[in-house]
């Protein structure tokens, strides 16, 4: 299965063409008037990075926003105020200071960057683990994050592996839960299948 993951890395790995400041403000429009991100007070986002959606311009000055600090190989969530308090971690992402306040594991949204999904909320991570890890002991409804041309037909999925709860993309919002309600899931708009 590792063999099959790697590959399909190997194929995503080429900048993604949708990466602009354009498509990620679509991709934040749709996230932020989505109605669970509205009643949402606490968000554990992510740092876009290289080839990820930037998903906190504008900052969100409304939710109380937690950010994964590396420390000792993995990530841990700390609270972040302010774009300005962040500061380059070990892989050149931004991330909060080391005493920032911990935000723990449980959130209402829980934005999840990744190199792929497929549209049964499957994630390709970049192959250290450390979303895998943190997933298995977090609670919240997870949202992975990515531009369109990181959906692919399937991504190959291991035991440790975590689904999404849904997928946002500059198109709209998939929807894969078993936590909304009918009522609500025609209420999101949908992206092009």
């Amino acid at each position: 299965m590792n063999a099959k993951k790697e590959l399909l890395r190997k194929s995503l790995r080429a900048p993604a063409h949708g990466c602009s400041p354009t498509l990620s403000a679509r991709l934040t429009g749709h996230l932020r008037n989505w109605s669970l991100w509205q009643s949402a007070a606490t968000v554990c986002a992510f740092s876009a990075h290289g080839d990820e959606p930037d998903v906190l311009t504008p900052w969100p000055d409304e939710k109380q926003i937690a950010l994964p600090r590396v420390e000792a190989g993995e990530i841990s969530m700390r609270w972040a105020d302010r774009r300005a308090s962040l500061a380059p971690g070990k892989f050149g992402i931004l991330e909060p200071p080391a005493d920032a306040p911990p935000a723990g594991a449980t959130f209402d949204l829980i934005l999840v960057p990744g190199v792929g999904f497929d549209r049964t909320g499957a994630r390709l991570g970049r192959g250290r683990g450390h979303y895998d890890r943190f997933l298995a002991d977090a609670s919240g409804f997870f949202v992975g994050i990515c531009f369109d041309d990181r959906l692919v037909p399937e991504v190959p999925l291991e035991p440790h592996d975590i689904r999404m709860d849904a997928v946002i993309t500059p198109s709209g919002i998939s929807l894969m839960t078993r936590h909304l309600t009918e009522s609500l899931a025609r209420t999101v708009p949908q992206a092009s299948t």
